[in-house]
């Protein structure tokens, strides 16, 4: 006989709203919360207030990205070239060479640094220059000096192949400086004037450009006689006469026996004016019919220039450190010798021996 099976209560059965395979039942919650649901989860559109602001959001995070790699590309090179770039930049230079790059600068200071050598160059040989012919002016005065002996400047002269007979010196008036003024300048005449006696010149002309000299005849006769009076002594003064061909006035006024020196005073006057004067009167001439345009030649110009001006000079001496001949008569040196002696600004007697050596060696080309 089979063993009984345990009594067990059974469960009620299943009703039909909790069965597996049975869908719930609708009810009037449930059919409203799937549509509630669905409408939430819908997008709704953004105003364009939000999207404005999400898109500054955006760049501002974007700047800030930009700036933090910006810092972080700051290494010690960037520094260390800003740094360089602010030396080098000159002093005082325009903002806008701050942003220029830091190759161009340096290019830049390369030839700047190139120039500045070459100054210093071009300074420091012009000074050397300077102190040789500086040197060479005193230890040329220091060893030919006159001694105010007449006898030592014609010795100094003697033996040269030739020695000029006319003598031109371009002087200048210097009013602030020592030993300047109108006095120094007649003290430069009279020892000219004593050297010229010396050296055998027969005919002296003194060339000042502002013509301070013109109208001081009897007191530049007066220092050259007293400045002649220390070469030769009383008993052999030499014999000298003034002219002034501007004013066409001699002094002294009568004509002595013998002249040992000639000396003109000329001015910036007598030179290129005197030429425009001149061709101003023969050509007045030649309309008035007084003279035939075919008589003006060369010749009748060189003739009156010597007869009223100053004969042509065989030497000209330039009492300066330069060759400037400061506005004297043109036409007289078309075949004299110019010397000058390089920085040097006084008047000194081994200059003028110096120029009048350097006429005895020249060489003189006349025509072809």
């Amino acid at each position: 006989m089979p063993p009984p099976s345990p009594s067990f209560p059974l469960s009620p059965p299943l009703s039909p709203a909790f069965s597996p395979s049975a869908s719930p039942p609708p009810s009037s919650s449930a059919s409203s919360s799937p549509s509630s649901s669905s409408t939430s989860l819908a997008i709704k559109p953004r105003s364009p207030q939000i999207q404005r602001e999400i898109t500054m959001q955006k760049q501002q995070q974007k700047t800030q990205k930009q700036q933090q790699k910006r810092a972080r590309k700051m290494s010690l090179a960037g520094r260390v070239s800003d740094m360089l770039v602010s030396l080098l930049v000159p002093l005082g230079a325009r903002q806008s060479l701050m942003h220029t790059s830091l190759v161009q600068l340096a290019v830049f200071h390369f030839y700047h640094t190139i120039l500045i050598f070459l100054h210093i160059l071009v300074a420091v040989a012009t000074l050397a220059v300077r102190q040789y012919y500086t040197l060479k002016n005193n230890f040329m005065a220091f060893l030919y000096h006159h001694h105010r002996t007449p006898q030592l400047i014609a010795q100094d002269v003697q033996g040269l192949a030739k020695t000029p007979r006319t003598v031109a010196v371009v002087l200048t008036y210097r009013e602030s400086e020592e030993g300047g003024g109108i006095d120094g300048l007649l003290e430069q005449v009279a020892d000219v004037a004593s050297w010229s006696i010396g050296a055998g010149v027969k005919h002296l002309s003194v060339y000042e450009r502002t013509g301070q000299l013109l109208d001081l005849h009897e007191t530049a006769l007066a220092v050259i006689e007293r400045t002649l009076v220390t070469y030769y002594g009383d008993s052999r003064l030499p014999t000298v006469r003034l002219y002034t061909p501007r004013t066409k006035t001699y002094f002294p006024a009568e004509e002595p026996d013998k002249v040992d020196l000639d000396i003109s005073f000329v001015a910036k006057d007598d030179g290129r004016g005197f030429l425009v004067e001149l061709t101003r009167e023969y050509a007045e001439s030649a309309a008035r019919g007084d003279m035939d345009p075919e008589e003006i030649t060369v010749d009748l110009v060189d003739r009156t220039v010597v007869e009223r001006v100053i004969p042509e000079p065989d030497l000209v001496v330039i009492f300066g450190p330069k060759l400037v001949l400061d506005g004297f008569p043109p036409w007289q040196v078309r075949l004299s010798e110019i010397y000058y002696a390089r920085y040097n600004n006084s008047v000194t007697y081994n200059v003028f021996l110096r120029g009048i050596r350097r006429y005895a060696n020249c060489k003189i080309n006349v025509g072809r």
